[in-house]
């Protein structure tokens, strides 16, 4: 073996930010096959495992907590210790973070460059460039370690880099999730279909929700239940497509508010058509990801369920309000970006957006129109 035998992982944060994380995984894989590979995350991403066959143990500390107490601190430095790792691979930033993988006694530290002298406590700092993909941002934290393996290998030795323009992840299925899901639609079609309609079906997974950690921060990313209604309708209403399109309704725990309030108006609605609720049928990560992968076209707002949808190369449409897509989702043909993006980009413009409560505002029929130019251009393919 020719790379550090046990390597630690440190990524804080949401499922969307340990899913833009997996293309590191991966490159830190794909140096070091042998080693054993454990993530620390925050406790409400350690459900990541279920979408990626990278990670060897997932290991948790609510980094989040409030207060935050040295003796925390401490206690965090003691599990990193314990751990007898060869090398930390971490992606943050902050000087807070360069104290803590030093004081961990891990022998080979790779991080963002926090600048002054607490670049030194890294072994491989690398540079922290925040203004590209998010996948790529993280992704350059393998530089480090490749780093360490040219200087430990023959000089003739060569480390492949990725060909790609973006480090794309890939979300892994698991093959029970894949099986229930696939009955569960199948049924749902069944009980759904449409007398006399003999065109072929579209699926199309709605997933209205959003992070509640972002509501929290004042970062309101939602499309109001109104919206989502008409979009759903015109979906359903659609009679010149060469197929029928029949959506699918999915949320998770965070989003029971959300689709409550949806549900609610679909069903004051007088035009109502039957549709697939997924809701509560999901038990975890690895349905959803294996519902998305089944369905043809995923709508949703920028969430956690984008990224499982990117990891799996499906077709999107993706609502952005307050967040920058660039930054977010990869620039691909079958990722349909619609972005509510105020013309006065200076900093009141953002405030104004961040903080007006109102979310996304698109019109429904540009959003139906997007879905429908993605799902035909998939058809004629």
């Amino acid at each position: 073996m020719t790379g550090p035998a046990k390597v630690l992982a440190i990524n804080f944060g949401g499922i969307g930010d340990e899913v833009l994380f997996l293309p590191c995984l991966a490159t830190v894989k794909r140096l070091a096959p042998d080693c054993e590979l454990t993530l620390l995350v925050e406790p409400r991403s350690k459900s990541v495992a279920e979408v990626t066959d990278l990670i060897d143990k997932v290991i948790t500390f609510d980094i989040k907590k409030r207060p935050l107490t040295p003796f925390d601190l401490y206690q965090l430095a003691m599990l990193l210790r314990r751990g007898g790792y060869d090398m930390v691979i971490s992606s943050g930033s902050s000087p807070m973070v360069a104290m803590l993988l030093f004081l961990s006694g891990i022998p080979l530290r790779v991080g963002y460059d926090a600048g002054g002298p607490w670049k030194s406590l890294l072994t491989h700092p690398v540079k922290l460039l925040r203004d590209q993909y998010a996948a790529d941002m993280y992704h350059d934290l393998t530089k480090g370690m490749a780093n360490y393996l040219r200087r430990k290998a023959d000089a003739k030795a060569s480390i492949r880099e990725e060909d790609s323009p973006y480090q794309v992840p890939k979300v892994a299925l698991k093959p029970d999730s894949l099986k229930a899901m696939q009955d569960f639609l199948e049924e749902g079609l069944k009980t759904t279909a449409t007398a006399g309609d003999t065109r072929p079906v579209k699926t199309i997974l709605v997933h209205p929700g959003t992070s509640q950690m972002a509501v929290s921060k004042g970062i309101i990313k939602h499309w109001s239940s109104e919206n989502w209604l008409s979009y759903i309708q015109l979906l359903q209403n659609q009679k010149d497509a060469p197929f029928q399109t029949r959506v699918v309704l999915a949320g998770g725990p965070d989003d029971k508010d959300v689709v409550a309030g949806l549900e609610a108006a679909m069903a004051k609605s007088g035009d109502q058509k039957p549709y697939i609720s997924a809701v509560g049928k999901t038990k975890g990560l690895a349905d959803l990801a294996a519902l998305t992968s089944i369905c043809d076209l995923l709508a949703c707002v920028d969430s956690a369920p984008m990224h499982i949808g990117v990891g799996l190369n499906k077709n999107i449409v993706a609502l952005f309000g307050p967040t920058d897509p660039a930054k977010l989702i990869p620039n691909q043909p079958n990722f349909k970006v619609l972005a509510d993006r105020p013309e006065d980009t200076g900093p009141s413009a953002t405030r104004r957006s961040l903080l007006d409560g109102l979310g996304v505002r698109l019109r429904p029929e540009n959003v139906y129109r997007s879905s429908m130019d993605l799902l035909l251009a998939e058809s004629i393919r």
